[in-house]
């Protein structure tokens, strides 16, 4: 028995992705208008990481029916790129589909904020951007050695973050890439852009291989944070002026207790 997504679900996965094939080589459109102008076409599937039954491409024993019909386990593709998971799966892995929706879901939101995210991850871009590990915290300063910055408003400590990206050149010569920077955005208004985020030193991209920049730190401004909704990561090409950006994050305001002690 299968345990297929119900069509509540397979909306909802298809709203989250903006009704676009969540590969980020593709990207596809999936809905738009019939050649009658009453009628809309779809080519979206609602495809599942592990598979709904016994057998099946990358199927979780472990998972309970509930589980494996949840929209957790499922993905929003076109019909080809459906099929294209199941056909080498281990090249599509369970860990690959999950990053693919991740990347669909910050796109896509990025989108909704009116932010064109530059160089993202299409099939010609040259440099792919990946973040992970983005987390925000209230540092309450309890530790020896711990840097507190007091903010009008609150009690004590400041808000941090970190998150650690990963960028691959594709090219077949060298890329170097500076000027990082966090920008912190309430939709297209630029909060704050955030150059201390970084070490200042370019940051050099050999040939078809990943390097990886960890960041972490501290927002010392409480109008910031509350206002900010979404984080961009910001860069330029050496020599080329080619400004990059790419999503990060949707601000999670909720995760950090403003007044406690």
């Amino acid at each position: 028995m299968r345990d297929n997504f119900r069509t509540k679900i397979k909306q909802l996965l298809a709203r989250r992705v903006g009704f676009r094939c969540s590969n980020p080589k593709c990207r596809k459109a999936t809905s738009g208008p019939d050649s009658t102008g009453t009628m809309s076409v779809s080519i979206g599937v609602a495809a599942h990481i592990a598979a709904a039954s016994d057998g099946g491409p990358r199927f979780d024993g472990e998972l309970t029916p509930e589980e494996r019909m949840s929209a957790v386990n499922g993905i929003w593709l076109c019909q080809t790129c459906a099929k294209l998971i199941d056909s080498d799966l281990t090249k599509y892995t369970r860990e690959v589909l999950i990053d693919w929706k991740e990347t669909a879901e910050h796109l896509a939101a990025a989108d909704l904020q009116g932010i064109t995210a530059s160089k993202s991850t299409d099939s010609d871009t040259s440099i792919t951007f990946r973040a992970e590990d983005w987390s925000m915290w209230k540092n309450r300063g309890n530790l020896p050695g711990d840097s507190v910055v007091i903010i009008d408003g609150w009690k004590r400590g400041d808000v941090r973050y970190s998150v650690r990206f990963r960028l691959r050149n594709n090219l077949a010569h060298e890329e170097v890439l500076h000027r990082f920077r966090m920008e912190f955005m309430d939709g297209p208004n630029l909060v704050l852009s955030d150059e201390y985020a970084f070490d200042g030193d370019d940051v050099i991209l050999p040939p078809r291989k990943w390097v990886t920049i960890d960041v972490c730190c501290g927002l010392h401004d409480f109008n910031v944070f509350q206002r900010a909704k979404f984080v961009l990561c910001k860069a330029e090409v050496l020599g080329e002026g080619e400004i990059l950006r790419w999503p990060v994050a949707e601000i999670d305001h909720a995760s950090v207790n403003f007044h406690a002690d």
